[in-house]
């Protein structure tokens, strides 16, 4: 049955309408526009109000995340990136049982619907033993109720645990039946980096992903040290060499991009490829910062993501993209609010090749009501989200039309006790 939305408040293409209305027809939108024009088209429809106090906007695509490191907040907080990677994430996640998966990914994805976030592409590495635990977290998002991407990760380098590697012939296999299985989630394939898949892994994802038409995500360049690796090791720079290796294309998402000339950035604009910028996890592992605003100079889609989910917010990384650039270069106008937010909604879309993130007819009607009782009453809506609201300012988050969270809806009480005999070793030993 259609349904119209109608808010007294809304941001549209990053600028505030009023009195603005949207038909949800199934789980899309079927029209969006000024509420007497929608309405007439739709006389008969259900009707659903947002006052002044509440400002209706696209939800919030996050671009890259790693749910299971949620399991690593506080205790391995700043950790040089080898020990974070070594004492934390190589120690932990290679030990979660499926059902561990289910929760820890519940727990997550809860917390990103909290936070106003309706789509999450999230980057799995559990898949040396099969395909149990990516079963686990697709069916933890099913169940939470978010949009969701399955980048489902190819790693064959022999220095990460056995629980992340397979052959290549296994993650073909896995990712082809993963997709039969799964139909309706968007499964798709990511060779880890340049420095945890062999040449011949990334050459063989990017076939799989041309025969299959999904996206191909994959780290690169995050770090300086990777730059001169990849040079040492094959003569050409990370961007260069997933040219030669035929993985860069408009496929690519590539995650992270920090460390990349300005040559390399010219070829990610000629070969269509797509970037994710992560910047509170830049931050908090000390990478770096990405040139977001000469990407886009260059007509380069860009999303924003959690990365290592150390707090889930699109609202804080818009506002770190935003201020980072800022500093960057020194202009206060790098990237404005509008920009950020746009990246982290119908930008944020385009990058990962999903129709969400915005207010227009056939996109998903994926939307969060956000309290802004409280904002000064001068202050440009735009701006008053980027610079200044928080997740506790979420009051409903809908995916598909369907309200999938509201405030004070708690987490799932079962995770915690799932989790508990997992609990003592979520500690750095002495």
């Amino acid at each position: 049955m259609t349904r119209l939305v109608r808010c007294a408040r809304a941001l549209v293409d990053g600028a505030e309408r009023r009195d603005f209305a949207f038909a949800v027809d199934g789980d899309r939108i079927g029209a969006a526009g000024d509420f007497e024009k929608v309405r007439q088209s739709f006389p008969d429809a259900p009707l659903q109000s947002h006052g002044d106090e509440v400002a209706v906007v696209p939800g919030f695509v996050n671009g890259h995340s790693h749910a299971y490191q949620i399991l690593m907040r506080g205790w391995a907080d700043d950790l040089p990136f080898e020990r974070w990677r070594s004492d934390a994430l190589y120690r932990i996640v290679p030990r979660l049982s499926p059902d561990q998966v289910y929760w820890t990914f519940r727990l997550a994805f809860d917390e990103m619907l909290a936070a106003g976030i309706t789509t999450v592409a999230e980057f799995f590495y559990l898949n040396g033993a099969g395909n149990e635990h990516a079963r686990r977290a697709i069916r933890a998002a099913q169940d939470a109720g978010i949009r969701l991407l399955f980048a489902r990760t190819w790693m064959d380098a022999e220095y990460a645990p056995a629980a992340f590697r397979e052959s290549v012939a296994e993650a073909r296999d896995r990712t082809s039946a993963l997709m039969a299985e799964f139909p309706a989630v968007h499964v798709c394939v990511a060779p880890h980096s340049l420095h945890a898949a062999s040449p011949e892994m990334i050459r063989e994802c990017a076939a799989f992903a041309s025969e299959r038409n999904c996206m191909l995500h994959v780290h690169v360049a995050e770090a300086e040290y990777e730059g001169d690796q990849t040079l040492q090791r094959f003569g050409a720079t990370p961007v260069a060499m997933l040219d030669r290796l035929g993985a860069l294309g408009e496929r690519t998402v590539a995650v992270h991009a920090i460390y990349v000339t300005e040559e390399e950035k010219d070829l990610l604009a000629e070969r269509g490829a797509r970037v994710v910028h992560n910047p509170m996890t830049n931050q908090y592992l000390g990478d770096g910062v990405c040139d977001v605003a000469g990407l886009l100079r260059r007509g380069i889609p860009i999303a924003l993501g959690t990365d290592a989910d150390v707090k889930p917010s699109l609202l804080d990384e818009m506002r770190a993209a935003s201020l980072l650039q800022k500093v960057r270069r020194l202009d206060a106008a790098a990237l404005t609010a509008r920009q950020a937010f746009l990246l982290g909604t119908s930008g944020g879309a385009r990058a990962l090749g999903v129709e969400t993130g915005e207010f227009r007819q056939g996109a998903f009607a994926d939307y969060v009501a956000i309290d802004v009782s409280r904002a000064d009453p001068w202050v440009p809506l735009c701006q008053q989200l980027v610079y200044r609201a928080e997740n506790a300012d979420v009051r409903e988050t809908y995916v598909g039309g369907v309200l999938v969270w509201k405030r004070g809806q708690p987490a799932p009480a079962q995770a915690r006790e799932a989790l508990r005999d997992l609990l003592p070793q979520l500690r750095l030993h002495s």
